[in-house]
């Protein structure tokens, strides 16, 4: 199958007993094992699915800014360094060419 990101399934983290559909913008039990990508946190989902056009079906809730942090740890830590604050992650994520979700 081939990549299409408008109808793809994610499983974020390490539960796999659901995935994040992009089709439904919401978590499902049942998805396709052709059609799946292991990812490590929803921030890293949004960021994908933002650049695909697709925001709108990204997991909907505002972050805090403890969640978005810890996510960027994830991806790059040295990049992220002491930033701890929504102006400095934001800072962080655009060196990393990440597109962050709302987050507070």
């Amino acid at each position: 199958m081939s990549y299409n990101p408008h109808n793809w399934f994610w499983i974020v983290g390490g539960d796999a007993a659901q995935a994040w559909s992009s089709a439904m913008g919401a978590y499902v039990a049942d998805y396709p094992g052709d059609q799946v990508t292991r990812i490590a946190n929803e921030v890293e989902l949004y960021d994908v699915l933002a650049k695909a056009g697709l925001a709108a079906k990204a997991p909907g809730h505002t972050f805090s800014v403890s969640e978005v942090r810890d996510a960027l740890l994830a991806i790059d830590s040295a990049t992220v360094g002491d930033a701890a604050d929504a102006a400095a992650l934001s800072a962080a994520a655009a060196t990393m060419g990440l597109v962050l979700p709302p987050f507070v």
